[in-house]
Parts: C-alpha cells; sequence; structure tokens
C-alpha cells in the first residue's frame, strides 16, 4: 500500500514533485528502510527524468545546502552496494543502477560520462538472467570494473580520497547486512587503488582493521579482497599496514599463555590471525607482478607464519582452530596463483613449495576419514593444484604422497546416509552434495595440474595407479568415483594432447585391461563411466598414431552405440556387449600392448564384482581368440599368471573361462603349451590338472595332444639307473620328470567326458602308448629333485606339501581312465574282481596283471586289437627291458584266444614270439615260449602249420641253461604239453624219444611245478610212441618214478602222475597193468597205496621177470630222495616186490644192497619213513 502510495504521489500529485525532490533521498542510506529501495530508486527515478527533462535548476543538488540529504559519496556507495546483488528486495539491482545514472550529474560532474556509457550494459545483462542463472563473480567483476573506470572517468584525487573515508566511515552501516559488506570492501579496495594520497590510503587501511568484525567469515574475506586491490597500486602501504596491525595492542593483549586460556567470547584472536592471513594472501594475488616475487619469502611468508604457529613459553604450538586451517589454505592459495601469473613471464623457484604442500596434505590427513564437515579438503587441494604448477617439480615420492592422501581423502567419504548418526551435527543433504561436488572438483583440478606438468603416458599412468585400486572396491560409490575421476583426466589429456613426435602410448594396455571389465559393474553409472574412458583412450592412441584430433573412426564412434547397451542389466547383454568391445579393442591395440592388456584383466579375474571377474574372462578370450596367435614368446607366462589366478578363483564359471582361455592358447600354440603345462611340478596340483582338464574339452584338439605325448613317450627316456648306495651293489630305477608329467597329463585328459570322441579315435596309440609306459614305471623310484627342472619351482614352495606320487600307479590309473573312457567296462570289471590293477604295479606280479589285461581286452574288446598290436610291435625291440617284457606278456596272453585268428593277427604274433625266444631277458623268453604254446588253446587249428616252428622253440626252451629257476622249462615244457594234443602223429614220431629224454632229467625236479609239467608232458607224449619199442623201454625206466611220485607232496604231481600212467598204460605191455592205471588212477579219486603197490608189483614179477633186476635197483635209488613221502614208498615198493617175489627170481635181488638201504631208512629222520622201511624189512621172510 505505501508503494502504491508513494507512486501515486510521484506520478499524479503535481505540486508534489518539489516536495519530493531531493528530500526522497534522505531515505535511501538509512540502512532500515533497506527493503524500500526499489519503490524509493523508482519514484527518485521519475522525479530525477521529470526534473531533468524540464531542464529544472532544481535537478542539480547543492549537499552544501541541504545538509539533511547524504552526500553524494554515500550515495553512489549505497547505489553500487544494492546492486551487488540485484535479485534482492525485489529487484532493487535495475532500480539502483538506474537512479545511479540518473543521479550521476549530482554524484560528480564528469560521472555521468561513465555512467551513461556503463550503466545501461549493466543493466541489459540483469534483464537477460534471473537469480538462478548470474553468474555471481562476473557480475561483482562488472561492478567493481564500473566503479574503476567511473573514478578515472572522474580524475579528482581529493574527490575519491573523500570517497574512500565516506566509505569506510560509512561500513558500519552494513553490519547486519554481510554480503553486501563483503562487496563493500572491494568497493572500498578500488577506491583506495585510485588514491594517490597516501596518508589517505594508510589512515584507512588502519581504520578498516582496527574496526572489523572479525568474527565474521564473509568480512574476513571482504576485508582481504579489500586490501588486496588496494595492494595492487600501494603494496608497501598494505604491507606496512598490515604488519603494524600484528604488532598493534589487540594482538599483544591476547597473546601468550594468558591469551590461550582466556574465554573465546572475550577476544578470539585465532580470528584476527585469520583475517591478517587472509588479507597477506589477498595482497599478494593482487600486488604488482614486477614487485611481488621478491617479498613473498621474506615479509608474506614470514608473517603468515608467525600469525599461523603460536609459540607458548618459547615452544612452537600449531593451531587447530578451523577458521585459521581455512585462511592459511586460501591464502597459500593465492600466493601460489601469483606466482603463477609472474613466472608466465619470469622464472622462479618456490623454495618453500614442498614445505607448504607439507602443510597442506597434513590439514587434508587430519580430516575424518568417514565424513565430510568442512572444506579443508577442497580448499587444501585446490591450494595444491596452485602450489604443483611451480617450480621446482616434485619428486617422484613427493608426488605420489601428494596423490595418495587426497584419493584416499575424498574416496573415503561415504554417501550422506551412511553417515548420519544420532550424535553427530551434519550439513544438510543439500550442503553436504554441494561440498563433495566441489570437493571432487578440487581433486580432480589438482590432478590434471599434476598431469599438466608430465602430459605422457608415464605422467598419465603416475596418476591413475592411484586410482586404479579403487576401480575394484566392493563400494559401488567408490568404483563410480574412480570411473568418473579416470574419465575427466582421459578427457583432459584428450584436450592437451600435443603430439610432436610419433611416440607409443606403452600404458594403453595397461589402462584398458582395468577399465575394460568395469563395462559389466553392476552399477550402471561405473559401467557407462568405463565405456566413456575406454572411448576417450583410443582417441588418444589415435592421435599417438598421427591421426588428427578431430578425425572420427568408425570402429571407436561405434562404441558409442555399445554404451547404450550398457543400460540393460542383463549379465548376458553385458557379456556380449563386452565381447564386441573387445573386438574394437583388438582392431586398435598396438600388439606390443596385448600382453600387457592380457596380464592386467588376468587380475581382473579377481575381481570383487563377480560379474566383472566374469567380463574379464569374457575380454580375455575374445582378444585370444583373435590375436591370441602372436602372443608366442608369452604363451608360459600367460599359463603361469592363469595358474596362479586359479588359485584364488572361486567363481565357478570363471574358472570355466580360464580353462578355455588354455584351450584357446593351446589351438594357436600346441607345442608350447603341452611343454609348458608338463613342466609343472609334480604332482600336478589341483589348479594344473583343471588346465589339462581344460584341454579335454575340445576333442580334435584332445587328439592333437595326445598324439603328441604318445610321441614324445616313445622317444623319451623313461628311467636313469642310478647307485642308491655308494657300500651296497645294484642299481636303482628312477624315474625322469617328462615321462611321469606327461602320463599325469593324459591321465587329466581323459577325465574330461569330452574327449570321448578322441580317445576313441586314437585308442590303440594311447592304450599302446599306456601299456609300454606301465612296463618303464614297474619298480621305479620317484627321483629325490622330482622337481628340479619344473618352470615354477618357486611357487611350489609357498603351496601346500606334495602328496605322494607312485610312478607305477599314475601309469595304471591312466590306462584304467582310458579303458573307462573308451567305455569299456566288461574289460575293466574282471581287472577290478581280479585284483589287476594292484598286480601291475608290483614287479613281482606285473606279468600276471597284464595278462589279465590282455585276457579281458581279447574277451571284450576284440575289434580293437589289430590296432594296438601294430602300435606295440615296435616296442619288442626296444632297448628298455621291462618294456619288452610287458609287450611280450601282452601278446603271449593273446594267443591264448581265437580272436587272435579270427583278426588274422597270428602271424605277426607268431613271429614276435619267435623272435623273443633269443632275447637277453630270460623272463621274455619264458613269456614267448608260454605265448607259443598259447596258440594250442587260442588257435588249435594252426598247430600243425606251426608245428616245425613250435616244436624247436619248446624243445630249445627246455635247453634253456641260463633259466636257474626253470622257468622258461615249464613254460616249454608246458607249452609242448598242449601243442601235442594237437600235432599230427607225422610231424613228433620222430622226436618223440628226444622229447622224452629232455623230459626224463626234470622228473624228478625239486620244482613242483616243473615235476608236473614234465610229467604231464610225459603223458601227452605217450600217444605218439604207442608202436615204439624205444619209447616202451624209456617208459619202463621211469616208471618208478611214476609210481613212487603218487605219494608226492604236491597234489598236483600225483594228478600229472596219475593222468600220465593212465595215459601211458597201453604203452607199458601189460594188460593187466593198463586195466589196473585205468581203473585206479583217476585224478579226482583217491588211492590206497598200499594195496595198489602190492598189486602192482605181482603184475609186474608176472609180465616183466627180466626188468626185475632193473626195477628193484631203481627203487634202491629213490633212498635217497629229497621228499620223505617218495623215500617211504621206496620202501613199501621194495617190500611189496621182495614179498611176492616167487623163490625163482631170489637171485635176480642184491639183497645186500636192497638190506643196505633199508638200513639207513630205517635211521631217517622222518618217523613215516622208518615206519614203511621196517614194515618193508618185515616182508623178508622167506629170506
Amino acid at each position: 500500500m505505501c508503494e502504491n502510495t508513494l507512486h501515486l504521489f510521484t506520478t499524479t500529485v503535481g505540486r508534489m514533485t518539489d516536495v519530493l525532490w531531493p528530500n526522497l533521498l534522505s531515505f535511501l542510506t538509512p540502512v532500515q528502510y533497506t527493503n524500500a529501495m526499489t519503490p524509493l530508486c523508482k519514484s527518485l527515478i521519475l522525479l530525477g527524468n521529470k526534473k531533468k527533462l524540464a531542464k529544472d535548476e532544481n535537478f542539480i543538488i547543492n549537499f552544501n545546502e541541504q545538509v539533511n540529504l547524504p552526500s553524494p559519496y554515500v550515495l553512489l556507495t549505497r547505489l553500487l552496494v544494492n546492486a551487488s546483488f540485484p535479485f534482492r528486495g525485489r529487484g532493487r539491482g535495475i532500480p539502483s543502477l538506474n537512479l545511479l545514472n540518473v543521479m550521476a550529474p549530482n554524484i560528480h560532474p564528469e560521472a555521468e560520462k561513465s555512467c551513461e556509457t556503463e550503466i545501461p550494459d549493466l543493466v541489459k545483462y540483469l534483464e537477460e538472467t534471473t537469480e538462478e542463472t548470474i553468474d555471481a563473480k562476473k557480475w561483482e567483476d562488472c561492478l567493481l570494473e564500473f566503479l574503476s573506470k567511473t573514478l578515472v572517468t572522474i580524475s579528482d584525487d581529493k574527490w575519491t580520497s573523500t570517497l574512500a573515508i565516506e566509505m569506510v566511515g560509512y561500513l558500519t552501516s552494513y553490519n547486519t547486512f554481510l554480503d553486501e559488506k563483503n562487496f563493500f570492501y572491494k568497493c572500498i579496495g578500488v577506491t583506495l587503488r585510485q588514491c594517490y594520497n597516501k596518508d589517505v590510503v594508510r589512515k584507512q587501511l588502519q581504520e578498516i582493521l582496527l574496526t572489523a568484525r572479525h568474527n565474521d567469515s564473509l568480512e574476513r574475506e571482504g576485508i582481504a579482497a579489500g586490501i588486496g586491490l588496494c595492494a595492487s597500486k600501494h603494496l608497501d602501504d598494505s604491507l606496512g599496514k598490515l604488519e603494524d596491525f600484528g604488532k598493534s595492542e589487540a594482538f599483544k593483549k591476547a597473546s601468550g599463555i594468558f591469551g590461550l586460556l582466556k574465554d573465546k567470547n572475550d577476544v578470539d584472536i585465532e580470528k584476527m590471525k585469520s583475517t591478517l592471513i587472509l588479507c597477506y594472501g589477498s595482497v599478494t594475488l593482487f600486488a604488482p607482478e614486477d614487485q611481488i616475487l621478491g617479498r613473498i619469502e621474506p615479509d608474506i611468508l614470514r608473517n603468515i607464519s608467525k600469525h599461523f604457529n603460536t609459540k607458548v613459553l618459547g615452544i612452537k604450538v600449531e593451531t587447530k582452530d578451523l577458521t585459521m586451517k581455512l585462511s592459511l589454505i586460501k591464502s597459500i592459495g593465492q600466493i601460489a596463483q601469483a606466482i603463477s601469473i609472474c613466472t608466465q613471464r619470469q622464472s622462479y623457484n618456490f623454495t618453500r613449495k614442498q614445505e607448504l604442500l607439507g602443510v597442506m596434505m597434513d590439514f587434508i590427513k587430519s580430516e575424518a576419514a568417514e565424513s565430510l564437515k568442512t572444506p579443508v579438503r577442497q580448499q587444501a587441494m585446490t591450494t595444491c593444484s596452485h602450489l604443483v604448477k611451480l617450480e621446482p617439480i616434485l619428486n617422484e615420492n613427493e608426488n605420489f604422497s601428494m596423490i595418495e592422501n587426497s584419493l584416499n581423502s575424498v574416496f573415503s567419504i561415504p554417501p550422506l546416509d551412511s553417515e548420519k548418526t544420532k550424535d553427530e551435527e551434519l550439513l544438510d543433504v543439500q550442503n553436504f552434495e554441494t561440498l563433495y561436488a566441489d570437493t571432487f572438483t578440487a581433486l580432480q583440478d589438482l590432478l590434471k595440474n599434476v598431469l599438466s606438468r608430465d602430459l605422457s603416458p608415464d605422467g598419465l599412468q603416475n596418476i591413475f595407479k592411484h586410482i586404479e585400486s579403487w576401480l575394484n572396491s566392493p563400494r559401488e560409490t567408490e568404483r563410480e568415483k574412480a570411473t568418473r575421476l579416470t574419465s575427466e583426466l582421459l578427457d583432459f589429456y584428450l584436450e592437451n594432447l600435443v603430439v610432436k613426435n610419433m611416440v607409443t602410448f606403452n600404458n594403453l594396455g595397461a589402462l584398458l585391461g582395468r577399465l575394460a571389465p568395469r563395462c559389466s559393474d553392476p552399477h550402471r553409472v561405473v559401467r557407462k563411466e568405463a565405456m566413456d574412458c575406454i572411448y576417450t583412450l583410443l582417441y588418444i592412441q589415435l592421435r599417438y598414431e598421427g591421426f588428427a584430433l578431430d578425425y572420427k573412426d568408425e570402429g571407436v564412434e561405434s562404441l558409442i552405440t555399445l554404451r547404450d547397451k550398457l543400460d540393460n542389466p542383463d549379465p548376458t547383454v553385458l557379456y556380449r556387449t563386452c565381447s564386441e568391445l573387445t573386438k574394437i579393442i583388438s582392431k586398435r591395440l598396438p600388439q606390443q600392448q596385448l600382453s600387457t592388456l592380457i596380464f592386467m584383466l588376468f587380475e581382473g579375474l579377481v575381481d570383487s564384482q563377480p560379474n566383472c571377474s566374469r567380463a574379464s574372462s569374457v575380454v580375455i578370450n575374445t582378444l585370444l581368440k583373435t590375436r591370441g596367435a602372436g602372443l608366442q614368446e608369452m604363451v608360459p607366462e600367460v599359463l603361469e599368471v592363469l595358474h596362479i589366478r586359479l588359485q584364488v578363483i572361486t567363481e565357478e564359471q570363471v574358472k570355466v573361462a580360464v580353462g578355455q582361455s588354455v584351450l584357446i592358447l593351446a589351438t594357436q600354440h600346441l607345442q608350447t603349451v603341452v611343454n609348458t603345462l608338463i613342466s609343472h611340478p609334480l604332482p600336478f596340483d589341483n589348479w594344473t590338472c583343471e588346465m589339462w582338464l581344460a584341454l579335454g574339452a575340445d576333442s580334435n584338439l584332445a587328439s592333437q595332444i595326445m598324439e603328441l605325448i604318445i610321441e614324445k613317450l616313445n622317444v623319451i627316456v623313461p628311467y636313469v639307473e642310478k647307485k642308491e648306495f655308494l657300500l651296497k651293489s645294484g642299481m636303482t630305477k628312477v624315474a625322469t620328470n617328462q615321462p611321469l608329467a606327461m602320463t599325469c597329463a593324459l591321465r587329466e585328459i581323459m577325465l574330461n567326458g569330452k574327449s570321448a570322441d578322441a580317445v576313441l579315435g586314437i585308442f590303440p596309440q594311447l592304450f599302446s602308448a599306456l601299456l609300454v609306459r606301465l612296463g618303464s614305471s614297474v619298480g621305479v623310484q620317484l627321483p629325490k629333485d622330482i622337481n628340479s627342472n619344473s618352470i615354477n619351482q618357486e611357487k611350489r614352495l609357498f603351496s601346500k606339501p606334495p602328496v605322494s606320487l607312485d610312478v607305477s600307479g599314475v601309469a595304471v590309473e591312466a590306462l584304467r581312465i582310458l579303458l573307462a573312457r573308451a567305455q569299456l567296462d566288461d574289460v575293466v570289471k574282471p581287472l577290478d574282481e581280479e585284483g589287476a590293477w594292484e598286480k601291475m604295479k608290483d614287479p613281482q606280479q606285473h606279468t600276471k596283471g597284464i595278462t589279465v589285461l590282455a585276457r579281458a581286452m581279447a574277451k571284450h574288446a576284440g575289434p580293437r586289437l589289430p590296432g594296438i598290436v601294430e602300435n606295440l610291435c615296435p616296442s619288442l625291440s626296444n632297448i628298455y627291458e621291462c618294456q619288452r617284457i610287458t609287450v611280450t606278456a601282452f601278446f603271449s596272453e593273446l594267443l591264448n584266444h581265437h580272436v587272435v585268428s579270427e583278426l588274422m593277427m597270428m602271424d605277426m604274433l607268431m613271429n614276435n614270439m619267435m623272435e623273443r625266444i633269443s632275447d637277453p631277458c630270460s623272463t621274455i623268453r619264458m613269456l614267448s615260449i608260454r605265448g607259443l604254446g598259447n596258440i594250442a588253446v587260442g588257435s588249435p587249428e594252426k598247430v600243425n602249420k606251426y608245428a616245425k616252428e613250435l616244436l624247436a622253440a619248446m624243445s630249445s626252451g627246455m635247453e634253456e641253461k641260463d633259466d636257474p629257476d626253470k622257468q622258461i622249462t615249464l613254460e616249454a615244457m608246458s607249452g609242448l604239453s598242449k601243442i601235442l594234443d594237437y600235432l599230427d602223429r607225422k610231424n613228433v614220431q620222430l622226436l618223440v624219444v628226444y622229447i622224452f629224454m629232455k623230459i626224463k632229467p626234470f622228473l624228478e625236479s625239486e620244482n613242483d611245478d616243473i615235476r608236473s609239467a614234465a610229467i604231464t608232458l610225459l603223458g601227452n607224449l605217450s600217444r605218439f610212441g604207442a608202436g615204439e619199442p624205444v619209447f616202451k623201454d624209456q617208459l619202463h625206466n621211469v616208471l618208478v618214478s611214476l609210481l613212487l611220485h603218487l605219494n608226492d607232496p604236491s597234489t598236483d604231481v600225483v594228478k600229472a602222475c596219475k593222468f600220465a600212467m593212465r595215459v601211458c598204460a597201453p604203452v607199458v605191455g601189460s594188460d593187466q597193468i593198463t586195466t589196473m592205471f585205468q581203473n585206479h588212477l583217476h585224478e579226482d579219486k583217491g588211492l590206497h597205496y598200499g594195496e595198489f603197490i602190492n598189486d602192482l608189483t605181482k603184475y609186474i614179477i608176472q609180465d616183466f621177470p627180466a626188468m626185475l633186476n632193473f626195477y628193484h635197483i631203481t627203487v634202491i635209488q629213490f633212498f635217497k630222495s629229497n621228499w620223505p613221502e617218495v623215500r617211504a614208498s621206496a620202501a613199501m615198493f621194495i617190500g611189496f616186490l621182495l614179498g611176492n617175489l616167487p623163490e625163482e627170481y631170489f637171485s635176480h635181488m642184491n639183497m645186500g644192497n636192497i638190506t643196505k638201504g633199508l638200513v639207513l631208512l630205517l635211521q631217517d629222520p622222518e618217523p613215516l619213513v622208518r615206519a614203511k622201511a621196517a614194515e618193508a624189512m618185515g616182508r623178508f621172510n622167506q629170506f
């Protein structure tokens, strides 16, 4: 209402103009009318323009006569200060400026020119802005510039001095308007700058400092700015007054220990010091460039240091006052800015740079790590960003410490919500966000300034190495900060990059390796920032390659489209996007950067975010597919790093992907991958096994690897012989590393179910190689220094202690897995049931185990045998005896089965067995004889075809001299027995007596098996001796032996004797004996030996009286037999023979020898023998 009334008075009541003008001016300057400024100014503008247009002489005011009106100096000040916050008081800015324009002739005759020129532009600027869009700093600078130009235009030092004096006097009017008062001080500074009267300048500076309200931060800053502006023309006076004020009574009263202890409400010395410190900074910033550098260290910094650190009892005490800290930080920043400006024209080495940076770092570190309550961080980093521009350049350690502390201080600040506690008073959300944004910007500016000192790949890396660990933080806010900061720095780098020479962006791979996995980060902002970083990185690379700044690469530009896909949180979409991204990176990445990128991505496999670790694996495998062929030299190192990473990866999906990486490398560098993995320490740890297992996933590749290993196994020495103990004779077999590792590798590859096709494709080769390997593993020890040549022996020291490794057990296990993978369960089953696996590992039972294996293969895997036999044949001529033994044992058993003939392998196996008969190893000779004998069981129809060879082989076997255990002889006789069943008479007839004579010595062999075999062979031979007198005679020569061995301690020998006598009976030449043998001598029936011999001797006496002398002499020889049962039987035989002997044949008997022999038997240690000898002597009554 009042405003409307005033407007009506001004515009409608004619005679009121003279009343209101100029009296209305008296209401402009009192602060209580501040809110009425807009209507007052508008009314005064109307009145003034009316008077001016009417050329009314009352328009020009005589202020000397109008003593109640404010002076023109105060009017200028009031209107100018009003305009500093133009949108307050219902938009007082434009009315204030327009009124100033109207009043210009009244303020000073020369002021009108400046006002008419400048004010319309100022008004126009305000009309085009709002309170929200106005740039406050720019507006303030425009007003101060307007004031400065006006004073220059007026060019009246006396008037300007008066203006300064009145301004200072009017200061107290704004004690409740601190924003305006802050600007007012700057106006005073501009005015004093234009004063040439030094006395006025000094006096006003002193007045300002003494009357200031130092407790108000805005006032402190305003004073500092004003004195700084003044110092731009009056440096010495400004510094002098500051120093005088520092020595004034105000400071003396509050100094010392009593000043520190008194109530803060009395005198706040810290605030006064803060004002002074701010003033020194502002003075330095505004001072003339040619005067200030020499004053900085001896004057300005000395005084600042004196005020910031207080001495109490001679001890320096650093203040903890926040205001002081902030003042010092800002002041040092301004000093650094001033030096930076000066050094554009002259060089300057700021010797206290490191010291001041240290102070800033201490301030930053002293801030609470988990909260943001003060602008100390922000302002300290801003100051640091100014300091780093100066000389001398920081050394590496200083740079490192500054960046590390700054990053940690900002990145550790949690979001506002997580910071809230009951007992703390926190900034509101808006203030927190503003302060945090300013702090983050300060960090960016600091790092940009550091980077600008070394705008090179190394300079970028020196900063990024501090950020990269935050990229992997478990907190998404920290990852967001890290990617945002990286993006800003890379943009800055690209914008400022000037490539003078073709140099290498040598850390492109390292940067991409850190950022690419973040493109699948759970946090969308992080994903998109990471993509932006990669986009910029690739353009930086293009710049280094010589492309212009405005060049657009089609591939790199396609990242913009990919970036949009990152809005989708679906992991599948993100991984696909990462794969597409990798293809683009792959095209732009120099070859020499590839390995760096890959190794950096390996670290990403254990990222704190599972999404990112999976993305790392996607990027790695995509890179390996497209560029892995060029990594030849790096493959061992790549595999080693993958091995290490596997040990800490917990994500199963990532483990699978690592296996895929190994697989991809193997497709490109097969030999290197195999050689590297084979060189891993034995026994393979779980992670090496996983790598081998992965190689079995691709059937074609697995086949190539297994063929390669088989080839190596065939040529590498399987073991070496060493003397284990110096004082003991004999050598020990010690395994060599590579074949053992290769066997382990085959085992692991075949454990992968996807290797089945590969296994089936080369089954014969695999089976043969593992069988031979098994042969050369039996009885072989591990070397004591098993891992002396391993590529990662050192790392093994920190892993779990190695488990025991059984050389032959590894081969057996591999063979077992092979059979299972080939789906030969019917082969495995009998091997399990008969304990063949354990037998194969036992040197004493190895051939038995192999025999079981061969038998099972012949029965259940016949079609696979031709390939196996073909692959095994070369091993029979191998220098390693153990391998020849294994193969010969396998072939020997195969001949026991008809499948050999069905598959037309007989000739091959027959020839191999014949060749092995002359092998230096007696075991091999024995096995070859066994194999030849097995032909009669497996392929009886072939016996006559090979009759000559078989008989020769068996004959040579029975003649074997290098056969201490007579095993060869045993096999020869057993084999011949089997063969004779199928030989035609014509093939044997001429050899019967020869063979008989070979058998005869073995009838009394101490070896039960040999006696049994010899007697059995004798029986089988009888078929071919019927009707041959010579054979009949030879049979009678051994008949006594056969009869006596019917009581042999070995049941097998007893059975053999029964069999032999039963089949030989027709040849003996006695029907009664033949009938008796055939009726009583059955293997499954018991025999009453006494009755049998009693009856038999009667028939002998009756049918062969001419041979009685021979029989009784032969029997006497058995009195000395090794077996007590045989000695007892001999006594019984002689007793029954003499007891049944007719008198006419007494003369045929040598009773002296008989009696002598029986007497000795009566002294036999065995009771049975003594008893039978006594019984025999009891039958001599007729003598």
